[in-house]
């Protein structure tokens, strides 16, 4: 069964693996299949903040290396975590400061029985203040 301390630690590894800025560490932790969906500022191509879909590991491994290719140094932390056990998933706020960016996103994540990422939603925005 799943564990409050599973989840945290696979929290703290996609984390690792996004300060690192590497992508394949990032690749390695996702289903062959997933859904994963970036709510970000526009679709500008440009911009590394933007709107992103992917339905499988090579292309989540394709996008990370573009968005650390083209993003400015930032830091992130990944905070205020529900995490449900029951349903092997989390819900949390990722706060990410760097050079012309500050945000507070909202994050969901679920893990297959493996611990592999198969749902990832995550929200670019401000929290309320």
């Amino acid at each position: 069964m799943t564990t409050r301390q599973d989840i945290n630690t696979r929290i703290d590894a996609y984390a690792q693996a996004v300060r690192e800025k590497n992508a394949d560490a990032v690749a390695a932790l996702f289903a062959e299949q997933i859904d994963h969906i970036v709510h970000g500022a526009g679709t500008d191509p440009d911009n590394p903040w933007n709107t992103k879909r992917e339905t499988d590991r090579g292309g989540i491994r394709e996008i990370y290396k573009a968005f650390f290719a083209s993003a400015p140094d930032f830091a992130v932390e990944y905070t205020d975590r529900v995490l449900d056990i029951e349903n092997n998933a989390a819900a949390m706020v990722v706060r990410v400061i760097g050079d012309n960016v500050a945000m507070e996103n909202a994050l969901q994540i679920k893990w297959n029985d493996d611990g592999l990422i198969t749902f990832f939603y995550n929200w670019y925005g401000q929290a309320a203040s």
